[in-house]
């Protein structure tokens, strides 16, 4: 049952039911003009089931009608790395407050205000994209930006809003053979190729578990895409769709075909499938400033916008810094990229799960 745990003068804040609330929390989400992918009661199971992380999803809703005012997801998360956190949310690009009205989201941040603080969590995360709040007590963490491109009917004109020397690449790609295919993998052979490319870059891998309720989860709205050449798998992609977006979201690609611009080509033939099947956006995802990432993302010439991170500090006396640009993880980084693939597959997940 709901628990019934704050007052406004014409709201009450009560703690999600799955059971009953899931169906309308997905409505209110999908209707809000500031709702992610990542608000979905989908991406709360996928969290929950792959990490184990609890959540404390929150509704503002009238009394009387019991109609929703605003929404807010919350996971608390138990770090060996960076402590107890109250994240909204974990392992997305996305999240916050989702509110009708300046009431109902100052009702949401007070809860989750106090239960932070009930909680002596080290912080509070907010992961605001188009929902930051007018509060200047809320330290901004200038880390990550998005990149975000409208889509039109015709491909083409997408194509001649991409900057020369990328879409030469895409040419070369065409060039070489490079074939586009959509779920022709599996999650195994996505998962091959995800390990692979995070190992290079010296980040924990994910468990293949994520990508398995993932898949189940969001069901037909997520996919995944693969590059081939000559009969092999050379870079993939796991994908999800929203409200006409377009959410390329896991990648990875061999590093030994690099030379065949993979990526330019698969990023490319996604923008055209969105093109193609009637999506309006394309969202390439949040990049950390000053990475390989951002570098790539920034020479498609899309929209880039900063995202108005938020932060309630608790037993945190400072911003919290858990970039892996921190300079503390860069030997651990170079010698990560180091190890064998079949260690990093094995104790990778066991270290993700304390990442956020």
């Amino acid at each position: 049952m709901k628990t019934d745990i704050a007052h406004t003068s014409a709201l009450q804040i009560v703690s999600l039911d799955p059971s009953k609330d899931s169906e309308s929390w997905d409505q209110y989400v999908r209707s809000h003009p500031e709702g992610t992918v990542f608000h979905l009661m989908a991406w709360k199971r996928m969290i929950e089931s792959s990490f184990g992380h609890e959540p404390r999803y929150l509704l503002a809703e009238e009394p009387k009608t019991k109609e929703i005012a605003g929404v807010l997801p919350l996971f608390f998360v138990c770090s060996k790395i960076f402590g107890r956190m109250l994240i909204s949310t974990p392992q997305a690009a996305y999240g916050g407050i989702l509110a009708s009205s300046t009431e109902a989201r100052d009702a949401l941040l007070d809860q989750a205000r106090q239960l932070a603080r009930d909680a002596q969590v080290e912080f509070l995360e907010l992961r605001n994209f188009q929902n930051p709040i007018d509060d200047p007590s809320l330290p901004r963490k200038d880390l990550y930006v998005t990149f975000r491109q409208e889509l039109w009917h015709d491909p083409e004109k997408n194509n001649l809003a991409i900057p020369r020397k990328t879409r030469a690449e895409i040419r070369e790609g065409i060039r070489r053979g490079l074939e586009f295919n959509v779920n022709q993998i599996g999650i195994d052979e996505f998962y091959g190729i995800y390990s692979r490319s995070v190992r290079d870059l010296g980040t924990p891998v994910f468990s293949k578990s994520l990508f398995t309720n993932g898949m189940r989860e969001f069901g037909s709205d997520c996919k995944i895409f693969s590059v081939h050449w000559k009969g092999s798998l050379v870079s993939a992609v796991w994908t999800l769709f929203y409200q006409g977006e377009v959410v390329p979201y896991y990648g990875g690609s061999i590093k030994k075909y690099n030379g065949l611009a993979v990526n330019s080509f698969m990023y490319w033939m996604l923008i055209r499938y969105g093109c193609e099947q009637g999506y309006r956006v394309f969202d390439f995802g949040r990049s950390k400033k000053g990475t390989g990432s951002f570098n790539f993302k920034k020479r498609w010439g899309m929209r880039m916008s900063d995202l108005a991170y938020q932060y309630v500090l608790v037993r945190s006396q400072s911003m919290p810094d858990t970039s892996p640009l921190n300079p503390k993880f860069s030997l651990g980084i170079r010698v990560w990229q180091r190890l064998p693939l079949f260690v990093t597959n094995a104790l990778g997940p066991q270290i993700a799960k304390h990442l956020i």
